[in-house]
């Protein structure tokens, strides 16, 4: 698994018995392997509309491919295993552009302005657009046939588009994996990913798979690593521990800004990416600051409240009117940032309990990696392994598609 952050690939062993609601699992070891800088500003760029170019799209389909497989083969060595005693790969690939609600395509427009006031003009961080019909779409790399081909390992990969195919939004897909491996039948539970995207699944108490709730709530990591590199120079990509923006404050107007942000106010079935949070906005939203006087690390603390309060509101707005929601689960790269989580228990009530992921015996990077080896084992094993009710679609369909190994 590659997020949207771009950063790394997580990586995950696991030992899966029995499929369905008969899923067991047992984590033997997981990984990040940090993406080299020529290979992360390859994604970024790639990622990007203006530099995006379909040859780079083409050779870093291949080189990612060969990533992927190289952190296979590294993660089974770590656990003192042959890669040819490997069953199945699962791979989420490299997300470059996702359009789940588009019926036109976009061309990107500039449109930040100078200005004096202490107000940011969330204006500056729209697109023009023009008709182009059947234009939903999504687009992950990290070639499988060459993960299948390197490894010997028969891959499953690319989950997204059959979703799209069947009405959905191509996201989000681990809910199903919470479904099976965290329900409950004495208390409501929500898993929370921080990412570069911010997801959340609802697990209700007792829930069916028709039950369950899921949407990405907003930007997660995204803007807080983009505006770490602007203040330090690029000589950090993520606010470690959040101990930077613990420095700054607030600035209230500034927030207000953001959370004016259409996305935030659009009821489920939803998701976002880079398209709607990258380094775009996080850019223009950074010049107009600092035009407007506000200091670097209090725009850090803001952008940082800004992932916290786009959390705690969706729940605020969507679930806890019709859930009681005792528990949070988190995971992702922002479980790690202790502002970020300071902030969330201030916007929460003080009654829901806060755990990460580790309570469970699984590392809070590793869950999406572990998340695509279930849906990989799915898929292999005929299930359906989307939730129409958290994508949208129009049915359950079986994700991913399926490169044999070699002979």
């Amino acid at each position: 698994m590659s997020g949207t952050s771009a950063d790394g690939i997580d990586a995950c062993l696991v030992e899966i018995s029995g499929n369905g609601l008969h899923t067991r699992i047992n984590v033997l070891v997981s990984e990040t392997y940090p993406y080299d800088e020529t290979t992360r500003t390859a994604i970024l760029d790639t990622c990007n509309p203006e530099t995006g170019t379909v040859d780079k799209v083409c050779q870093l389909n291949f080189h990612l491919g060969k990533l992927f497989a190289n952190a296979a083969t590294s993660i089974a060595n770590k656990a003192h295993i042959s890669i040819k005693d490997i069953d199945l790969i699962g791979s989420h690939g490299q997300t470059i552009y996702h359009l789940p609600n588009q019926t036109t395509m976009e061309k990107t427009e500039d449109r930040s302005r100078e200005s004096n006031s202490n107000t940011v003009d969330i204006d500056a961080f729209k697109k023009e657009t023009w008709d182009l019909p059947h234009s939903r779409s999504t687009l992950q790399i990290g070639e499988p046939s060459v993960i299948a081909q390197e490894t010997g390992v028969t891959t499953v990969a690319d989950f997204r588009p059959r979703d799209m195919a069947a009405g959905g939004q191509g996201a989000p897909l681990v809910p199903y994996v919470d479904f099976l491996l965290f329900r409950d039948k004495e208390k409501g539970r929500a898993l929370q990913n921080i990412g570069g995207i911010a997801n959340v699944t609802i697990l209700p108490k007792n829930c069916s798979i028709n039950d369950v709730i899921a949407f990405d709530t907003g930007p997660g990591n995204m803007i807080i690593d983009r505006i770490t590199e602007l203040v330090t120079n690029t000589t950090q990509h993520f606010d470690e521990s959040g101990k930077l923006a613990e420095r700054g404050k607030i600035h209230d107007s500034l927030l207000a800004a953001l959370l004016a942000h259409p996305y935030l106010s659009k009821p489920p079935p939803k998701t976002t990416g880079r398209e709607e949070f990258g380094i775009s906005f996080a850019d223009n939203l950074y010049k107009d600051g600092t035009h407007s006087g506000i200091k670097d690390l209090d725009i850090l603390a803001t952008v940082t409240a800004f992932t916290a309060r786009s959390i705690a509101d969706s729940y605020k707005h969507w679930i806890l009117p019709k859930h009681p929601l005792p528990e949070i689960i988190l995971s992702g790269g922002g479980s790690h940032n202790n502002t970020l989580i300071k902030f969330l228990k201030q916007y929460l009530e003080p009654s829901i309990q806060i755990h990460t992921i580790n309570k469970f015996g699984i590392s809070p990077n590793a869950k999406e990696a572990l998340a695509f080896a279930i849906l990989a084992n799915e898929t292999i094993s005929g299930n359906p392994n989307n939730i129409p009710s958290a994508t949208g679609a129009r049915e359950a369909v079986i994700m991913g598609k399926i490169i044999p190994g070699r002979l």
